[in-house]
């Protein structure tokens, strides 16, 4: 973490608007009355602001509340509607301040709470300073005013004293969630972004005034918030050990402070000018006693610099967030002070978050690839279009000082499949879910802005051409090109860019022969441990992918699963070997078993080493090859469970047109209990070649149920996963499997189902149909190898057989189990043959590839001492 300049109150007194000149409002005027996008932007935000530009300053100052009320990041986690009954986890209660002032509402009854007049309450309970003070408040005001009869049974349900509503069980925190999401972050820190920005792009004082007041009021109680001690997640103080923060728990409010920062340090040169303000504020200082007399505006520059910006530098573990949310914070705090003698500090900084946030091929190494791992690109767009505004130079030196941010943009484009999947490596995504937009970077058009912050201070469509202009790719042209739904009207949606008509007539000439975006090809990410190949189809539609480590030694180590050597397959326009997703988090926390389900080994299409999760570790990749009619990828990671070999090898072979299987083959040795999970889409599971029959369920912890099985299953069985649209992706004729082959010798097969919800605030749950191969042995020392052969596919396979060959040295002595030979013969007659040696050998048990030449079977003619061949005969 970034340290906080020293001697903090020494510093001088902030004179200007250190990113937001007003040559920007300037450039904003001349814009809106240039282009038309321009013109309907600028509307957009001025109508946003008009809520609270209407109200009077006395009303705006009285939006913030004091921190003796408690706040709480859920009604209830993992509650219901009291009325109705029916369930309402997490986020999912409806809150609209400006419809429902001071009530939070039920989105299947419709019924609103608290059912109590609260604002009234609370009005009631204010000391001479403006704070509720719940001992001063009138507690007759406590009572459901649809059943205010004193005799009425119902006069007490749905009451909320701001400590939540308790039915004798249960508790909601109806006013606690109100504050932080409807007072709080929409009214208040809403209000204060969208006046700044209204003022920012217009220069009418009276938007800056407004902001002022509403800035200066937070100043006034921002040091007396703790989250920590007085907020709640998960109905619980202090949930993970301590979730610090102010108003919000610390996640969010290393957002709230960066909007405030942004806000005051574009209304500042107005606001320094305006003796209204001074007027007003010092009116309500001596009203209500506050400490500051406001008499002047340097008193209330200290008051808003002291009490929030320097206060946050000084407790920086007050924003401690998903990296560089909070460095990213404590950088703008010193710029917005003090900017520009303190340039070369600041520089300094950046270039250290940039680092950082760029070490783990081009990322922070942080997992959730949809969602944590796309913090950091997006943070950093938003940061360094900032400072790119004032210093032209700025994002050129700083490409060549950091090579790696060149590779932070091409992450997520590089691991997007066909335009419409993502693997969900770490806490991210939903089951069997697509993504069909861009994750790292948060384009937005019109009056839609990105999740950050509501005040449009920065355009992605800008920042991506400058990369564009310091580096020539054409990758970024044609990422904001697809983003714009392939349309030049509305770029850059930038009311600050310089030269808009330079940045279309850029994109257009980059984008003439090139619309679409480059081939991508088979990639492998060495450092986050993501190694994907793919089809050869001109739109790259299909993949198989592995991610080939759990716990990393490198980078941030954060929302990681237990999942190395997770396999994953992407064809026929859907996810066929499918994360779970994002955990579910909804049953009341990250403690649960549903929440620590999703993070098991278990629940991944992986081996299970004796039923325990994986330790952890990097893997490397051992295998990469590239060849006529394949692709092949081989990982290992040992250190998984400290065994002797832990080793997948997937190769992913052409048939015709878009048609491929992929043979997989996982070899392990250590422990003595391996089980190999696969599971597929939505679908229907059918068998051959097995006699099922019930089974006990394989327990440790995971949630899954109705085991059968069929003890010693001959190698050659198979299953056939009808899959179920259920998203309803594909046209309504389609039909899709996804067939399975086992190869494995000595071992059990299982059919089983797997417990998944639709996503991390949803309530519906599936089970999912699973197939469960597995070997134990008494031995210490079990060494298994799994071989199956996948194969998605319409209604007809355009395979006829698969099955095994014998390897064996040229002398006759037979190769161990461990060395892999399979022939795939397809529908029009042409045979695959495929031979996977084990490479690593680490028992010694088999001849060595380097002394000996392997012969398959007769028929086939091959002999090799190569350890991998892929060789396809006529038929």
């Amino acid at each position: 973490m970034l340290l906080a300049a020293s001697a903090l109150s020494m510093q001088a007194a902030k004179q200007a608007s250190a990113l937001y000149p007003f040559h920007l409002t300037e450039r904003a005027r001349a814009n809106a009355a240039k282009y038309p996008w321009a013109a309907k932007l600028r509307t957009a935000i001025l109508n946003r602001a008009d809520y609270w530009a209407k109200m009077s300053d006395e009303q705006l100052w009285d939006m913030m509340f004091g921190a003796t009320l408690l706040r709480s990041h859920h009604v209830w986690s993992s509650g219901y509607c009291p009325v109705c009954r029916k369930p309402v986890p997490m986020y999912d209660w409806k809150i609209d301040p400006v419809q429902h002032p001071w009530k939070v509402q039920c989105p299947h009854c419709r019924q609103l709470f608290p059912k109590n007049d609260f604002h009234k309450f609370y009005r009631s309970g204010l000391d001479e300073h403006g704070i509720f003070q719940p001992d001063r408040a009138d507690r007759s005001l406590l009572y459901n005013v649809e059943h205010s009869s004193p005799s009425d049974p119902l006069r007490r349900v749905g009451v909320d004293d701001g400590t939540g509503y308790y039915d004798g069980q249960h508790r909601w925190y109806f006013v606690g969630t109100y504050l932080q999401y409807g007072q709080f972050e929409n009214l208040v820190m809403n209000g204060i972004a969208n006046l700044a920005a209204a003022y920012s792009i217009t220069g009418e004082k009276q938007y800056a005034h407004k902001a002022a007041v509403m800035l200066d009021r937070v100043a006034d109680v921002w040091p007396t918030f703790d989250f920590a001690t007085q907020g709640l997640v998960y109905e619980r103080y202090r949930y993970g050990g301590g979730t610090a923060g102010y108003v919000t728990y610390s996640i969010d409010s290393a957002y709230d402070v960066r909007k405030l920062m942004i806000a005051y340090d574009q209304v500042f040169e107005a606001a320094r000018e305006d003796q209204e303000l001074v007027r007003f504020l010092s009116s309500q200082a001596r009203r209500y006693r506050l400490d500051n007399s406001k008499a002047s505006f340097a008193d209330i520059q200290r008051n808003i610099e002291d009490r929030i910006l320097r206060h946050v530098l000084a407790h920086p573990e007050k924003i401690r967030t998903n990296y560089p949310g909070t460095d990213g914070a404590l950088a703008l705090a010193k710029t917005v002070l003090d900017w520009p003698a303190n340039r070369e500090e600041v520089l300094k900084d950046i270039g250290t978050i940039v680092d950082r946030s760029t070490m783990v091929d081009g990322l922070t190494g942080e997992k959730g690839l949809t969602g944590y791992a796309t913090i950091a690109p997006r943070y950093l767009g938003q940061l360094l279009e900032q400072w790119s505004r004032s210093d032209p130079a700025f994002l050129s030196d700083l490409l060549k000082r950091h090579p790696k941010l060149r590779e932070t943009y091409r992450f997520h484009y590089d691991t997007w499949i066909g335009f419409q999947y993502y693997p969900y490596s770490g806490d991210c995504g939903a089951f069997a879910i697509r993504t069909t937009d861009y994750v790292a970077a948060d384009f937005h058009e019109g009056d839609t802005y990105n999740k950050f912050e509501t005040n449009p201070a920065t355009s992605m469509y800008s920042f991506f051409w400058r990369l564009y202009r310091a580096t020539g790719d054409r990758l970024y042209m044609q990422l904001m090109l697809r983003a714009n739904g392939g349309k030049l009207d509305g770029m850059p949606y930038d009311l600050y860019a310089e030269d808009p008509g330079q940045l279309v007539r850029d994109v257009r000439r980059a984008t003439a022969r090139h619309e679409a975006p480059p081939r991508i090809g088979n990639v492998d990410k060495k450092q986050w441990h993501l190694a994907i190949l793919r089809s050869t189809d001109p739109a790259e539609s299909s993949a198989v992918w592995m991610d080939y480590d759990s716990v990393p030694s490198f980078g941030i180590r954060g929302h990681i699963h237990r999942d190395a050597m997770n396999l994953g397959l992407v064809a026929k326009g859907l996810d066929l070997l499918p994360e779970l997703g994002y955990p579910a988090v909804q049953f009341g926390d990250w403690h649960t078993p549903q929440a620590r389900w999703h993070l098991m080994t278990a629940a991944h299409n992986t081996v299970v080493v004796d039923g325990k999760d994986q330790i952890g570790g990097e893997g490397k990749t051992t295998l990469w090859l590239e060849g006529k009619n394949y692709r092949a990828m081989r990982a290992s990671s040992a250190n998984q469970y400290n065994v002797r070999q832990y080793e997948r090898t997937a190769v992913m072979v052409d048939i015709a047109n878009d048609d491929f299987y992929v043979l997989d083959v996982f070899r392990v040795v250590g422990g003595n209990d391996h089980a190999k999970f696969t599971r597929s889409n939505f679908s229907q599971l059918t068998t051959g070649g097995l006699r099922l029959e019930p089974a006990p369920d394989y327990s440790h912890k995971t949630l899954m149920r109705n085991f059968r099985v069929h003890r010693g299953a001959p190698s050659g069985w198979t299953a056939d996963f009808k899959i179920e649209d259920r998203y309803k992706y594909l046209a309504p004729s389609a039909e899709v499997h996804l067939r399975y082959t086992d190869l494995t010798t000595g071992a059990d097969a299982y059919t089983a189902e797997t417990w998944t919800v639709r996503n991390a605030t949803s309530t519906e749950q599936f089970w999912i149909p699973t197939l469960v191969t597995r070997r134990q042995s008494k031995d210490a020392l079990l060494a298994s190898t799994f071989v199956a052969v996948l194969e998605p596919c319409g209604k007809q396979s355009r395979i006829r057989g698969i099955r095994r060959l014998k390897l064996e040295t040229e002398q006759g002595a037979a190769y161990g189990d461990a060395n892999v030979a399979v022939e795939v013969t397809l529908a029009d007659g042409r045979r695959d043959v495929l031979i996977l040696a084990d490479a690593e050998n680490p028992l010694a048990l088999t001849p060595s590839l380097a002394k000996n030449r392997v012969m398959v079977q007769k028929d086939t003619g091959i002999r090799t001492s190569r350890d991998f061949v892929f060789k396809r005969l006529a038929n």
